[in-house]
């Protein structure tokens, strides 16, 4: 019987052909949070969290009566609020900067309470989902709020909502309301902690009063700092 042999190019083409590949898989890297401000009673798998501390994909960040961490995702957010009484995991913080666009995959499994965000614009091929326990939420350039019962409230920019398999577009000033299964005006208060809510006061620290879980509308808050400077 007549062995047919590789020839040393073709098995050259082979090698470099396989190290594309694994370069091409392995371009994407896993991203993390970082809480960068803490209040109250603030827990990463069961244990008590500090300012500075990363969280990372599939860690369990909770939060108890009163309390809220704010955490900074850089590429994958940049901002992420974990509100009074919640309970949240990211599934997966990814992004792929090898291409001509940078792909960036942000998940966040809302398992209780509310979180909030700030997402920055990305990408057309980049994906930021939030996953609820009623809802899913796909969300472009925003500030936006969900809560486990499906409120998903929007300040500025787009989110499309997945309620009982039906789609409903959700842009600035608008809110989804499951109790009405509809699109209605925003009426609650940009949380504390958000890009636009800090730039209102060079000064601002993270302080918030906020309400327990659930409330319509947010107490307001008042801020301050340490060179005098006020609401």
């Amino acid at each position: 019987m007549k062995m047919i042999g590789i020839s040393p190019r073709f098995a050259s083409l082979c090698a470099i052909t396989a190290i594309m590949a694994g370069s091409s898989l392995s371009a994407a890297e896993t991203g993390k949070a970082e809480l960068t401000g803490v209040k109250g009673s603030v827990k990463v798998d069961g244990q008590s969290a500090a300012v500075g501390e990363v969280v990372k994909p599939g860690q369990k960040i909770e939060t108890g009566a009163g309390a809220q961490a704010n955490l900074y995702l850089a590429d994958n957010g940049p901002t992420v609020l974990v509100l009074p009484d919640s309970s949240i995991s990211f599934d997966e913080l990814s992004f792929d900067k090898s291409g001509a666009e940078p792909v960036i995959t942000t998940k966040i499994n809302l398992k209780v309470g509310t979180v909030a965000g700030f997402v920055k614009k990305t990408s057309s091929q980049s994906s930021y989902i939030v996953k609820g326990p009623t809802v899913t939420a796909v969300i472009r350039t925003s500030e936006y709020q969900i809560t486990d019962n499906g409120t998903v409230a929007v300040w500025s920019g787009c989110v499309t909502v997945s309620y009982r398999g039906v789609s409903y577009e959700v842009c600035g000033g608008q809110m989804f309301d499951p109790a009405s299964v509809s699109v209605v005006a925003n009426t609650l208060v940009l949380p504390v902690g958000m890009p636009s809510a800090i730039q209102q006061s060079a000064n601002a620290t993270l302080n918030p009063v906020v309400p327990t879980r659930p409330a319509p509308v947010a107490s307001p808050v008042t801020t301050g700092g340490s060179n005098g400077g006020g609401n």
